[in-house]
């Protein structure tokens, strides 16, 4: 398999919008995320107006299909990201093709970006997961670790 990516140009096409629905996390039991959940102003400036200054992200490709995205973006105290440490970390989010999990396609992806984000000088990234999903123990793997917890969401960081 041929694994490629590309920079994320462009957050309003139907492919980043269904990835940026499939990273929503469901507890299991729980009914399905509508996906107009993503039009909530909330979530919205996360990709909207895609192409500020410290927005970075790459979607990956498995011979030439789209399989997965990932994202960060910069928020500031007075409107902060849910994973939000300081205004100089950015915040990620990545989805994979629910067809394409368990795979390793994530590993390649992270990667690809924690090099970007090395190279752009950062030198911290956060993101927010509910305890209950499986991808915190994978972030963990990562190299992630938790600095805050409200009994339902982590926060967690990752030094670069």
């Amino acid at each position: 398999m041929i694994y490629t990516f590309r920079p994320l140009e462009n957050t309003a096409t139907a492919f980043f919008h269904e990835l940026f629905h499939s990273a929503l996390f469901k507890p299991p039991g729980e009914p399905a995320i509508p996906f107009e959940v993503i039009r909530k102003p909330e979530l919205r400036r996360y990709y909207q107006y895609w192409g500020q200054e410290y927005d970075l992200g790459f979607i990956i490709l498995r011979d030439g299909e789209e399989v997965g995205g990932i994202w960060s973006r910069r928020f500031t105290e007075e409107e902060p990201g849910f994973g939000f440490i300081s205004p100089e970390v950015s915040e990620l989010g990545l989805a994979i093709k629910k067809s394409h999990r368990g795979q390793g396609i994530g590993n390649h992806l992270m990667n690809h970006f924690l090099d970007a984000l090395r190279q752009r000088g950062d030198e911290q990234v956060s993101l927010s997961v509910n305890g209950d999903n499986h991808a915190a123990q994978w972030y963990r793997r990562m190299g992630f670790r938790t600095v805050a917890f409200d009994g339902k969401n982590m926060k967690m960081v990752l030094d670069l």
